[in-house]
């Protein structure tokens, strides 16, 4: 047999296992749309501050940043009135404050949480107001002087509102 015919049986014995292999070569499907051409529009929300905030100490007592200086342990809040816009029909949200832009050599020692009498999970609607506390704490990071002296600004602290999945 010549080397041509020997590579023709061979190429046609191949394509043949190629397509046994493969299962069917030919399927059919149909599809239609599926409704009448609607379109969906995705909801909003935004938050923002109303006046201004006022600061206390953790115990009670008017704390100004400005004069009044925090040791270890020390807890410090800022209460704030914001103003709440939740557009979407299921939209749920909670304010979450963040320290993450906070600056300074004392930064890495704050942390913050909300008032746990703060965090209420407001349900869509326009203009809603809320009165909310951040509570910043100096934490105690043991027997060393690390935090004397040292400053945060802590003018990048925020307040976020974040949907609440249900």
């Amino acid at each position: 047999m010549k080397k041509t015919t020997k590579g023709a049986i061979a190429a046609g014995a191949a394509a043949l296992l190629l397509a046994g292999g493969a299962g069917t070569m030919a399927s059919w499907n149909a599809s239609t749309n599926a409704g009448a051409a609607q379109t969906v529009t995705a909801g909003s929300m935004a938050v923002e501050q109303t006046g201004t905030g006022t600061w206390t100490w953790g115990t009670g007592g008017t704390f100004n940043p400005a004069s009044d200086k925090i040791v270890p342990g020390d807890v410090v809040k800022y209460t704030a009135t914001y103003k709440i816009d939740l557009v979407g029909t299921n939209l749920k949200a909670t304010l979450t404050p963040s320290l993450s832009g906070v600056s300074g050599d004392l930064a890495s020692q704050l942390t913050t949480a909300a008032s746990s009498s703060t965090q209420t999970v407001y349900s869509a609607g326009l203009n809603q107001v809320a009165t909310f506390t951040t509570e910043i704490t100096f934490n105690n990071t043991g027997i060393d002087n690390t935090g004397q002296t040292k400053t945060a600004s802590l003018s990048g602290g925020a307040v976020t509102l974040e949907q609440t999945l249900s």
